[in-house]
């Protein structure tokens, strides 16, 4: 039997190694020292602002907990 496939992708929170700008949102800046929420996508990294990331996992969770609902509603 095949393994399970993960909907989450890979996250981690990371330092800013150097100055840069969020990936979202271009006004916030990333000081080089700053924590910072690393994603990786089809072999990139793409890192944003804490604030831009807590708003995505947020929004995650809630569309996450929507589909469960869903499913165990129609599987019953």
């Amino acid at each position: 039997m095949p393994r399970p496939k993960s909907l989450v992708v890979t996250m981690e929170i990371t330092t800013a190694g150097r100055a840069h700008d969020c990936r979202y949102n271009k006004k916030h800046r990333l000081e080089k020292g700053i924590q910072r929420l690393t994603v990786r996508e089809d072999g990139d990294e793409h890192h944003y602002c804490l604030p831009c990331g807590k708003t995505f996992l947020v929004q995650g969770v809630e569309r996450l907990k929507s589909l469960l609902a869903e499913i165990e509603t129609l599987a019953r």
